[in-house]
């Protein structure tokens, strides 16, 4: 029988994370990330990752266990979960998946083009066209060497411009022409997918309350730390719409109303486009406050695969 998995997902601020929790406690599961933020070590309070408290009281994993230097991808993420999911199926244990990176979850279920790895020197390369190019100039590269993948994605994407140049870098050909193969899923398991519905004034309220607590808990503290400790406030979760705003705060480039005023707007812009892309998802539609529910969505799933 193929393994049953738990994914539960929302928008951001919509409660993911407690609920995911209580769903763990009620039916003896342990906890996957499934947040590209969420795998940085020393930055919990800008990610909002789970706290302590909430991390002694079930196992979770793929949590907190890169530096903020290194680059997650989704191929390598999928196939870490993929071993964890299979592990704690052979166990008896029901995994629960959390998160806010849908792509992530999409790759582990669905699978993506196999791609081969890329050296380091390669990743290196694209984003030193970046830096020395711009983010403009690389854009206008990629449109050269891959006008299929340029046509696809955001002119302002780092992200993904470097992957794409990065592939184009290493192998010598596009990534759109790896994409033309058919997907390879990481994982053969069953998933019930749990999508938190919030009315979006509420949403927005809520983002607006996380991010006060995540300054009364120290956000701008912790950037200050990332940047004592020597990493360039260009490392990826330093240019994130939590802590970019609070690079600029703590150089002098803005004022503090200026800095929260920002990380509240992109919070929300994430927001909607969380909201776009759950529209598309075909799952379990839950009021974010329906823990019951939830539960019973969940008891059904399982006894529906005996």
């Amino acid at each position: 029988m193929k393994p049953l998995v738990i994914c539960v997902m929302g928008p951001t601020a919509s409660g993911k994370s407690a609920l995911a929790l209580d769903l763990a406690l009620y039916f003896g599961s342990e906890i996957i990330n499934g947040d590209s933020m969420q795998v940085y070590k020393g930055i919990p309070i800008g990610t909002a990752a789970p706290t302590k408290e909430m991390l002694r009281q079930v196992p979770h994993h793929l949590f907190a266990y890169l530096a903020v230097d290194e680059t997650p991808n989704a191929a390598t993420w999928a196939a870490d979960a993929a071993a964890i999911i299979d592990k704690l199926a052979s166990t008896g244990i029901l995994p629960i998946l959390v998160g806010g990176t849908f792509f992530w979850m999409k790759a582990l279920f669905e699978g993506f083009s196999q791609i081969p790895p890329i050296s380091v020197e390669f990743k290196a390369k694209a984003l030193e066209i970046i830096e020395t190019k711009g983010l403009d100039g690389a854009y206008q590269l990629l449109k050269e060497v891959d006008p299929d993948i340029a046509s696809r994605i955001n002119a302002l994407d780092t992200q993904r411009i470097a992957r794409a140049l990065e592939v184009f870098l290493g192998t010598g050909s596009p990534l759109s022409k790896f994409q033309q193969a058919p997907p390879v899923p990481a994982t053969l398991a069953k998933p019930l997918r749990l999508i938190l519905e919030v009315p979006r004034e509420v949403l927005y309220q809520r983002i607006e309350q996380r991010l006060d607590e995540m300054f009364e808990k120290g956000l701008v503290a912790e950037v200050q730390s990332v940047l004592d400790q020597g990493y360039s406030p260009k490392v990826r979760p330093m240019k994130s719409s939590s802590y970019a705003p609070v690079v600029d705060f703590l150089e002098k480039r803005c004022d503090w109303q200026t800095m929260r005023d920002r990380i509240a707007q992109d919070h929300r812009n994430y927001a909607k486009r969380q909201i776009t892309w759950l529209k598309q998802e075909d799952g379990i539609r839950l009021d974010f406050q329906d823990k019951e529910q939830a539960f019973k969505v969940v008891g059904e799933f399982l006894k529906s695969a005996d």
